[in-house]
């Protein structure tokens, strides 16, 4: 696929948790060397949308394709192998174990690569600025570490798209600033789509090259940054009444 073809493609995603819709119709797509952000008041939907991506729930109808497959209730591992990799609102590592070996795990997870494990784990070590931590223990890094020790950890699997959710939830202004640095600096060498969750809105609107917006599990906009922010139903599904 070129840069800018369709890379991951969801096609009516529907999901419902008992009597409650959770994400409504849902068209999205991210293409290739994309940065695309998702936003949204509380509750909209956004992680449950990686959750669908992943398979760690099972869609109800609809349809999601990553490199015109159907990944729609494959096992989240053979999603990995296909290359889709992701973090979390709480960040997943194991804690007892060694920046160097979290990334390895996470290298071995990922499937056979013309790559060795061990030269995904340094190369991954590498570009998040963690290679001379590699020998500390997880459970002793600071929050913005553990943060980059996660993005490391889905590099290493080489993927093609990775699902980064609100990586800047709990860091300070100058720990936000060596993220983004990070970030995109990694995209640079590796050339990845990013689908991105936050909170923090004005940082996605300056950082992405597509905004989605979902509002109670529906897609309310979907545009280049500059329109999303001046959308009225935006504004209003932001602070609760129509803009005047």
């Amino acid at each position: 696929m070129a840069a800018g073809d369709p890379l991951l493609v969801l096609d009516k995603v529907n999901k419902r948790f008992g009597g409650l819709r959770v994400i409504v119709d849902l068209d999205f797509q991210v293409n290739e060397e994309e940065i695309v952000g998702m936003i949204g008041p509380n509750g909209a939907g956004k992680t449950t949308v990686f959750n669908l991506i992943t398979s760690i729930y099972k869609l109800d109808s609809g349809s999601i394709k990553f490199r015109g497959r159907e990944i729609a209730g494959l096992p989240p591992h053979k999603i990995c192998h296909l290359g889709i990799a992701r973090t979390y609102q709480l960040v997943r590592a194991f804690l007892k174990m060694s920046v160097h070996d979290n990334v390895m795990t996470a290298a071995v997870y990922g499937g056979a690569h013309e790559l060795s494990s061990k030269e995904r784990t340094l190369s991954a070590l590498e570009l998040v600025q963690l290679e001379s931590k590699r020998d500390v223990i997880a459970a002793h890094l600071t929050l913005s570490d553990r943060r980059l020790l996660e993005i490391a950890m889905g590099l290493a699997s080489m993927p093609s798209l990775i699902l980064l959710d609100e990586p800047m939830a709990g860091l300070t202004a100058t720990e936000i600033d060596n993220l983004f640095t990070v970030i995109r600096a990694t995209k640079e060498e590796r050339k990845f789509s990013i689908l991105w969750i936050e909170h923090k809105v004005d940082a996605v609107l300056d950082f992405c090259d597509r905004v989605g917006v979902l509002d109670y599990g529906a897609k309310i906009a979907d545009a280049c940054p500059d329109e999303v922010a001046c959308d009225p139903k935006v504004i209003e599904a932001y602070l609760g009444e129509p803009p005047t």
